[in-house]
């Protein structure tokens, strides 16, 4: 199923939607999709939205926006919803679902978070444009939510595993539900790209009917009884304690201060609490005969006021929440230590305890297979480009542009006429498969000098049909980019791209990675895969490409100021 781009932006326009269906415990609704563009969103001033080296000016470019209703005067940032819906066509998924929600960011690639009946709950900063596995599962009272995508993804595991990422402890009112698909913009400042919906399921799950995947929960916690699940309640240390078999990785509970939430707990001298205090919120670790402060705010809130408290914990970062809302900081808490510990410790008032694992698999019934990810098994070429020898510089035939194939202090650069095009390459044998590899140093040492990159990699078939992915580093944009031209049509707003500010920095070298079949293709930086497409997503209707040669290149959208290529491996 695909989902193009909406001309007026908006709730209630598009969506699919299933059922009715009953609601009863256990029955899960599992999408596996790909997003148009996860930090698709509106923007209320046109000219400030825009990029500033678009050619020919701001005015300009506002004149040829595709989409110029993407501006308006109240910003729409959510562009997503798949869930539990009380009408097959909501006028606000937000209000009327329990759904996971894909949110638009000023600066990261896009935030994902959970549409629960008391508001809006962010879960994970910086989802790429990957394929996405997204799971809502009704429960007595309640909704609990996951999701999986591609092996490596920083917030997510590889399917067919999960990670159980909110709890919603409330139901709507609706004994029949719908299970929905709704989309309210696709785009970015213009740069449109189809959603597509690679399959649905809707299944019973008998084994999750009741607290689902929970390692333990509890709705009434006290000492010396027994958790509705997890064993008896401890007393041990700074409080009373329960030891799961394996870590946890979604804590939920309802904390009234002064209360804690205790876990990675291994003995009275090591382990995390979140104190919530009646002047102050903190996140303090004890480790050995040190504490540690990690992070602290003042505390805002009501005397005797309860408060849902989420935390997220891989093992390496923390993600916490107040009543949905980032405690401390939008982005996660970095911390590793204690990582494997399992003991879950309360202090002070706490209800509806529920503590799940890190990962959990996907029930068979909700299989809908694997996101395409292949990857070369042979390598063919690897020079040091390091070593520029006049032989390895002839290797390389100028293809397209006016262009110079330069030694560079480390490795090549291509100097290109005024900003243009420019690739070069060398001969290909294998036209259905190309994984290639390149480490690339952004000219610069840091943001205000003026320097920009937009070096890459290039699939080529002929001069009317070839890929480039390229980085996009300048002062103002840190993102990776993918510009298909194909029957000599190119379109520079179905460039497809994702930011990623963490990832690409002047001055700090970074290995691009691109693996394309001639119909898909995925790309890496540093091994974490941050943008995928089919061909036929940017051009509906695309056949495939046949790769004939491979090779380095500049996008020739903006100038390249000195961008080195290091290293090149090329597999396939």
């Amino acid at each position: 199923m695909r989902f193009a781009p909406l001309n007026t932006p908006g709730w209630g326009r598009q969506g699919m939607a299933y059922g009715p269906f009953a609601r009863r415990a256990g029955l899960a609704f599992g999408v596996l999709m790909l997003n148009g563009h996860n930090n698709s969103q509106t923007y209320a001033e046109p000219l400030s939205a825009l990029p500033r080296n678009l050619v020919g000016g701001q005015e300009d470019a506002v004149a040829r926006m595709p989409f110029k209703a993407h501006f308006s005067p109240q910003p729409v940032r959510e562009n997503l919803a798949v869930g539990w819906f009380d009408q097959p066509v909501p006028t606000n998924p937000l209000e009327s679902g329990q759904a996971l929600v894909m949110q638009g960011h000023s600066r990261e690639n896009g935030r994902l978070c959970a549409a629960k009946v008391r508001g809006l709950h962010h879960l994970l900063l910086g989802i790429q444009n990957n394929p996405i596995y997204l799971l809502s599962v009704l429960r007595e009272k309640g909704v609990a939510f996951y999701a999986g995508s591609l092996e490596g993804s920083r917030h997510l595991p590889a399917l067919p595993r999960l990670r159980p990422l909110a709890i919603d402890p409330y139901s709507l009112a609706a004994k029949e539900l719908y299970a929905g698909i709704h989309q309210s913009i696709l785009g970015e400042m213009g740069y449109r790209a189809d959603t597509r919906v690679y399959g649905v399921r809707v299944a019973d799950v008998p084994a999750w009917r009741g607290y689902g995947t929970a390692l333990l929960a509890d709705p009434q916690p006290q000492l010396g009884r027994k958790a509705a699940q997890g064993g008896v309640w401890q007393l041990h240390g700074p409080g009373m304690l329960l030891r799961p078999q394996e870590a946890g990785g979604l804590f939920h509970v309802c904390l009234t201060a002064p209360a804690s939430l205790i876990w990675r707990y291994r003995d009275p001298r090591h382990f995390l609490a979140l104190e919530l205090n009646p002047q102050e919120v903190r996140l303090r670790l004890q480790y050995g005969l040190q504490q540690y402060v990690l992070a602290a705010e003042p505390y805002t809130g009501a005397a005797r006021q309860p408060h849902w408290v989420q935390v997220l914990d891989d093992g390496k970062a923390l993600i916490i929440t107040l009543d949905g809302q980032p405690l401390f900081s939008e982005h996660p808490i970095l911390e590793h230590r204690l990582a494997n510990e399992t003991g879950v410790g309360l202090v002070g008032q706490a209800t509806d305890l529920e503590v799940h694992p890190r990962e959990v698999e996907l029930p068979p019934e909700l299989d809908l297979g694997q996101p395409w990810q292949a990857r070369g098994q042979t390598t063919v070429f690897a020079p040091y480009l390091n070593h520029a020898a006049e032989d390895l510089l002839i290797s390389w035939e100028p293809t397209l542009g006016r262009a110079s194939l330069m030694p560079a202090e480390g490795g090549l650069r291509i100097e290109a006429a005024g900003g243009e095009r420019a690739v070069y390459t060398m001969p290909w044998d294998s036209t259905h498969l190309a994984d290639l590899e390149v480490e690339i140093l952004p000219p610069g040492q840091r943001k205000g000098q003026n320097q920009q990159s937009r070096a890459g990699v290039c699939f080529w078939q002929d001069a009317r049909h070839h890929l480039i992915v390229t980085l996009r580093l300048d002062d103002s944009e840190s993102s990776v980019a993918a510009i298909l031209r194909f029957a000599g049509y190119e379109d520079p707003f179905d460039m497809v791209w994702s930011r990623v500010p963490d990832l690409l920095y002047h001055g700090v070298p970074v290995r691009l990675r691109t693996v394309c079949d001639g119909e898909r293709f995925q790309v890496y930086l540093d091994d974490e895969p941050v943008l995928y497409r089919a061909l036929s997503d940017i051009y509906p209707g695309a056949d495939r490409l046949y790769i004939h040669r491979v090779g380095l290149a500049l996008s020739g959208y903006g100038e390249d100021t000195g961008s080195i290529f290091r290293t090149w491996i090329a597999r396939k």
